[in-house]
């Protein structure tokens, strides 16, 4: 006697109209499609965590995406569902890190060291 036959013969398993793909269905939903030049934030497989960050090359089929990675300069081919558009304010950080934990009431220091200044005590000039 199968396992199919023993369930409905003992009446127990999914009800007919309560299916693994009805429940799956209810749930869930379609993600927007990614532009090329779109920056994104990358799964990364190893850690589990939304740490990288690429831009979107083009689109390979329905959901797999080329993607450039930050860093590295490699380029990697992804699922959509592993792909976040990097929304505004993650990608001002990302761009100007220096400046991510100043105080918004501390002046930004100059880049460049300014000419006819001394140099600090201490310290050799040669």
């Amino acid at each position: 006697m199968g396992v199919a036959a023993a369930g409905a013969r003992t009446g127990h398993g999914a009800p007919s109209g309560d299916s693994a793909a009805s429940r799956h269905d209810q749930k869930a939903h379609n993600l927007e499609p990614l532009t090329p030049g779109l920056r994104t934030r990358i799964l990364n497989p190893g850690s589990g965590r939304w740490d990288r960050a690429g831009t979107v090359l083009e689109t390979k089929g329905t959901q797999a995406y080329l993607v450039r990675l930050d860093g590295s300069g490699r380029t990697t081919i992804r699922n959509r569902r592993h792909l976040r558009p990097l929304t505004c304010v993650q990608a001002q950080l990302r761009r100007d890190n220096s400046d991510a934990w100043r105080h918004p009431a501390q002046p930004r220091k100059a880049s460049t060291p300014q000419t006819g200044t001394t140099p600090p005590a201490g310290l050799r000039v040669r």
